[in-house]
């Protein structure tokens, strides 16, 4: 009997879900992620093995000892320990206790404003985790199993672990669009470049000159799904252009505002600007640390050279490679492109494969 998509993402939480957040501090785990991931692309049977051998090949820190509890009814109690991540095994026992005494969608819209002005920390993988937790509850139609909310209360506790905010108006006050709006964002200086990475990328954003000034001429958009679809298309630009940068953190760029589209369904209205907002401030910061300004930036053609392949193919690729960012690139890549069949979605992730170490080796 075939595994279903459901079986094998509970599977993976099973074999996994003792591990702890980080592989190297600041490096995420990425298992519940991709394992997720790998099903969605029609390859459940595959996820035993994946999520197996990941725990195998991928050496995780423990988690921190445990401080004190989390009030989360308290500010007192709960702002202190936001960004603390010492405090990371804190946080997932507060959010595994309110998981049990209120309904999930209750406790991510009780937290989801409060975390929304870190987005940015770690790369985006406290979203990107929680959005994927989020996203394979939907596979039980709702009706999550205690391992998707121990899951959800884990990638709510790195969030809130990692939470760091970015600079800025935080308010979208311009006029300019997607991908003009590139070319705006203002680069690491050289001599900044140095040790400023290691100790957290929003840390020393405060300190580029017209950053802040640079983000908020981005328009509120008219059409929320539209403007998701024109941010991932710029971003997937960046990531063709740029292949002489180190790949992984631009991959963010696009899976975080792709994974944005799995939460607004549960969000009110009210939250859906303020929730793109973030993303674009987030992914800004990602492009300001580790893509260097490139004439080709903002151009609206496929770099020379490069052939599109099919979506089936992309697919067959992405799961012999079986590296992590790999499937969750081409995954975030081929919903992007269904919604705006652009052939750059399809290059990106063959452009991205060879970079990376293959997993199943």
């Amino acid at each position: 009997m075939a595994v279903t998509s459901f079986e094998a993402v509970n599977d993976a939480l099973e074999i996994c879900s003792d591990l702890g957040f980080e592989m190297v501090p600041g490096f995420s785990t990425h298992w519940a992620m991709a394992s997720e991931t790998i099903a969605q692309l029609g390859h459940a049977d595959l996820v035993h093995r994946w999520a197996t051998l990941y725990r195998q090949k991928r050496k995780h820190l423990p988690m921190p000892d445990r401080v004190a509890a989390i009030d989360p009814g308290d500010e007192a109690s709960w702002r202190p320990a936001l960004g603390d991540f010492k405090r990371a095994s804190d946080w997932r026992e507060m959010f595994e206790r309110s998981m049990e005494e209120m309904a999930w969608r209750e406790a991510l819209l009780l937290w989801w404003p409060r975390l929304l002005p870190g987005m940015a920390s770690g790369l985006t993988h406290g979203l990107l985790r929680t959005a994927h937790a989020v996203r394979s509850i939907g596979l039980a139609d709702g009706r999550a199993t205690p391992l998707q909310l121990r899951e959800l209360a884990a990638g709510l506790a790195y969030w809130a672990s990692l939470y760091v905010e970015l600079p800025g108006r935080h308010r979208l006050l311009g006029n300019e669009s997607f991908p003009d709006i590139i070319a705006a964002i203002p680069r690491l200086p050289a001599d900044m470049r140095i040790g400023t990475r290691e100790k957290g990328l929003c840390h020393h954003m405060d300190q580029i000159g017209g950053w802040a000034d640079a983000i908020s001429r981005l328009a509120s958009p008219a059409d929320l799904q539209a403007a998701l679809s024109d941010m991932t298309l710029a971003y997937a630009q960046i990531n063709l252009v740029h292949d002489k940068t180190f790949p992984i953190p631009l991959v963010h760029t696009v899976t975080a505002p792709a994974a944005v589209r799995f939460m607004l369904p549960h969000l009110p209205e009210a939250l859906h600007v303020p929730t793109y907002l973030a993303v674009w401030e987030a992914t800004a910061s990602i492009v300001t640390n580790f893509a260097p300004a490139h004439d080709e930036e903002i151009s609206t053609t496929v770099p020379d050279g490069l052939e599109a392949v099919s979506p089936e193919e992309l697919v067959a690729r992405a799961v012999e490679h079986g590296d992590e960012h790999a499937v969750k690139f081409t995954e975030a890549c081929l919903r992007e492109y269904a919604l705006r069949p652009d052939e750059r979605y399809l290059i990106a992730p063959t452009r991205l494969m060879p970079k990376l170490l293959r997993f199943f080796r």
